[in-house]
Parts: C-alpha cells; structure tokens; sequence
C-alpha cells in the first residue's frame, strides 16, 4: 500500500463517517506506532487493507456506497452478536473493514496524522491486548493466523514488554476465498438496501479473492 493510495482512499472516506466515532487499527496503525519508533514508514506501508474500530456500524453512512463497493455487510445474529462492514475500494484497490470496539479502544484513541489525514489511532498497547487476546486461544487444532503473532512481536517491543513464545503449530497462514459463487450466510440474513452487496465477481476483479 503506498501512501497516495492510502491517503487518496481516507480522503474519500471521511466524508461519509462520523469521524469522532472511528478509530484507525491493524496494520495502518501498527506501522503508525512502529515506524514511529524506527523513524521510517515501512510497516505502515507494507499493510495490505485499512481496518477502523466503531462504536456502532451507523458510524458510516450510506453514502459511503456512492464511492465504494460493499463486500461483506454483517450485522448482530443467533450466535454472532458482532458485526462487520467490508468496504472496496474501486479506484485504490484497498479493501476497509469496519468492526465493533469490543474493547472500548476509542476512547483511548488519540488523534494523528495518517498519510496526512487526521485520524483517532488505536493505542499500541490496546491493538497488543486485541492481538494477545487472539494468540491465547490458538492451538494444534485451532490455529491462529501468523501475522497476528508477528504484530504482537513488534508491538511488544513498541510497548517494551515480553511476549511468551508461541509453537510454530498454533500459527497457520489464512488464505482467503476465491469463490464468486459462494453465498455469505451472514451477509444474506443481513441484507440492508443502504448497503447493498456488489457483485462478487466485481470483488474478485479488483481484489483477486472475496
């Protein structure tokens, strides 16, 4: 992700949210806090997709479909009491997930600047309490994915704690699907005419997986 497209895209977006009521995490604001230490921009730039914590999905506006496509559109369900907002990009090719502030992080979140946009940051220390949080359920039979052990490794250092070892075989890799064809049960019990669902095919076009 450089940082035009990254800037370019947040432009686009804050006029279709309640900015007061979002806060920047993963790995944009990882890099936030880490490059900060190293005086560089290299972890913030190597981010794949831009991740926002809200205190309720009416934080973004319908409006927001007028620039972006909509992937995934979940909301509270009979055993998923979370919801999730996935965004696409069309002109950045960046994909933006909303998700539910489980911790109360915004709260906590200071105001910085992200490739020149202002933005509530997510605390270092409350991403490493969300990834630790992640790691402890990780097994054999369950595995994790591996780039939540590597962002808990840097953020530790960021925050100068120790971080227990994890064995190589409670981490795996995710892969995501490929499959236009598959239907998401949440998004089809979720359906909402403010946020309709592109088309998966013209997901899978700009992003190569849905």
């Amino acid at each position: 992700m450089n940082p035009t497209a990254l800037h370019d895209c947040l432009q686009r977006l804050i006029p279709h949210v309640n900015i007061a009521r979002i806060a920047l995490t993963g790995g944009v604001a990882i890099g936030v806090h880490v490059d900060s230490e190293r005086g560089d921009r290299t972890r913030a730039d190597a981010a794949e997709d831009i991740d926002f914590l809200v205190d309720s999905v009416d934080a973004v506006r319908e409006t927001v479909t007028h620039e972006f496509l909509v992937s995934h559109f979940h909301l509270p369900q009979p055993g998923y009491p979370k919801f999730l907002l996935q965004l696409v990009d069309p002109a950045t090719r960046l994909r933006l997930d909303f998700f539910p502030d489980t911790l109360h992080a915004l709260s906590r979140a200071p105001v910085n600047s992200v490739a020149g946009v202002r933005l509530h940051v997510v605390s270092a220390l409350d991403i490493l309490t969300h990834k630790l949080a992640l790691l402890s359920g990780a097994s054999v039979e369950s595995p994790t994915d591996e780039k939540h052990y590597a962002d808990a490794k840097q953020l530790s250092t960021a925050c100068g704690l120790d971080l227990p070892a994890l064995p190589h075989a409670h981490l795996a890799r995710t892969s995501y699907s490929r499959d236009v064809d598959k239907t998401c049960s949440r998004c089809h019990v979720s359906q909402d005419r403010r946020f309709p669902l592109a088309s998966k095919h013209t997901i899978f076009g700009i992003l190569g997986y849905v």
